[in-house]
């Protein structure tokens, strides 16, 4: 009987797919492709560094069942170079996807930095049009330090890190909302981060891996490094003023 295959977890994949920036780690090419209505798909594969299974590349007999499909034994990739990196195990070794994943993941974090002072109201725009079909569901905002917020939910440095760049274009957020015409549009837009928020604590999901799925929720899967750049942005907007976070 062949043993059953192990699925990630969602939190694994929420911090596998925001670290790597919704791009391949090999070929730095987009792993979403745009479907009906705008609507990304992933295309991307959570391939495994040491193999899952006997004869697969990189296979490690010891490596315990639990840790096989852990973040710390998966690189994000394309069909392609997942293709490349299991039939080329001599040059992809474990150690060398390993380091290619650190350095992909660098990558995404300094491309991110580089493209927030980029965005314009025209980012903006894109990305508070997909998150503002929600209706105010209440209006009950309490604010409290980002830096208390970051302590009292776990959210690591890198994290903080993240948050402390959507900063960057906190008046130019808050400049796009205020200058709406509709005087509920910052409230719904709040209501709809609030929703989401309530929806994944309920699939259990916390710490940084809640904070990648709101993320990913908030630049609508993009690969674009703009448009996750503007998504980080209103995040971190709204992370500071209301209740998306514990208190």
């Amino acid at each position: 009987m062949s043993k059953k295959k192990k699925e990630p977890s969602t939190k694994t994949i929420k911090l596998l797919w925001g670290r790597s920036g919704n791009k391949c780690a090999i070929c730095k090419e987009a792993i979403t492709e745009e479907g009906k209505a705008g609507n990304p798909f992933p295309v991307g594969v959570n391939a495994h560094i040491e193999g899952e299974n006997p004869g697969s590349a990189r296979y490690n007999p010891r490596m315990p069942e639990k840790e096989i499909s852990d973040y710390s034994n998966l690189i994000l990739v394309c069909p392609t170079c997942h293709t490349k990196i299991d039939n080329d195990d001599q040059k992809y070794t474990v150690a060398n996807l390993k380091q290619i994943r650190k350095e992909h993941e660098k990558w995404v974090v300094d491309s991110r930095r580089i493209a927030m002072p980029e965005i314009t109201f025209a980012e903006l725009e894109v990305i508070v049009k997909y998150l503002v079909a929600v209706p105010i569901s209440d209006s009950n905002i309490t604010v409290i330090p980002p830096h208390e917020k970051i302590r009292r939910n776990n959210l690591s440095s890198e994290v903080g890190n993240l948050i402390t760049t959507g900063m960057i274009q906190k008046k130019q957020v808050e400049k796009y909302l205020n200058e709406n015409p509709d005087y509920n549009f910052s409230e719904r837009l709040r209501a709809g981060f609030v929703k989401k928020y309530r929806e994944l604590k309920s699939d259990s999901l916390e710490g940084d891996a809640l904070f990648y799925a709101l993320l990913e929720f908030a630049s609508n899967s993009s690969s674009d490094f703009k448009m996750q750049s503007a998504g980080l942005s209103v995040l971190t907007h709204f992370f500071e003023i209301c209740e998306v976070f514990e208190q």
